[in-house]
C-alpha cells in the first residue's frame, strides 16, 4: 500500500478538534477540512506534517502520534496523525477561519466526506 498523503487531528485538552475552512470561490460553499499534506517521494509524513503546520497554522506541531490508515483504493492509502499546538496558530491567508470543535457539534459543520469518516472514528474511539 503506498502512502500518498497525511492528514492531522489538532486536538486540545479538552478533546475538542481544530477544523480549518478554505476560502472558497465565488458561487461555491466552503467545507471544513483537517490538516492534510500530500507526501513526497523522499518525505515522510512527520516532516510533511509539521511543514504543513508551519505554513497553514504558522506555528510548531507536539506530540505527533499515528492514528489510524485508511484506504483510497486498492494501491493508496492516508495516513492520520494526531497532534497538539501549544502556542497560539495564526491562520494562512488561504484559509477563512478555523474553530475547535467538540464531538456535540460534529453535526452542525459541513466537512469534506473523508474528513467526516476520519473524525467520526476519531470521536467513537
Amino acid at each position: 500500500m503506498k502512502i500518498i498523503a497525511c492528514t492531522l487531528i489538532l486536538r486540545d485538552d479538552f478533546n475538542n478538534i481544530l477544523a480549518l475552512k478554505k476560502k472558497a470561490k465565488r458561487g461555491q460553499t466552503g467545507k471544513w477540512s483537517l490538516v492534510t499534506q500530500p507526501l513526497t517521494a523522499k518525505g515522510n509524513c512527520e516532516k510533511s506534517l509539521n511543514k504543513g503546520v508551519n505554513k497553514i497554522l504558522k506555528t510548531v506541531l507536539f506530540g505527533l502520534e499515528e492514528f489510524k490508515e485508511y484506504n483510497i483504493n486498492s494501491d493508496e492509502a492516508i495516513k492520520v496523525y494526531t497532534g497538539t499546538l501549544k502556542e497560539r496558530y495564526v491562520l494562512d491567508k488561504t484559509y477563512d477561519e478555523a474553530k475547535w470543535i467538540s464531538k456535540n457539534n460534529l453535526d452542525t459543520f459541513e466537512f469534506e466526506e473523508f474528513d467526516e469518516k476520519i473524525l467520526r472514528d476519531y470521536f467513537n474511539r
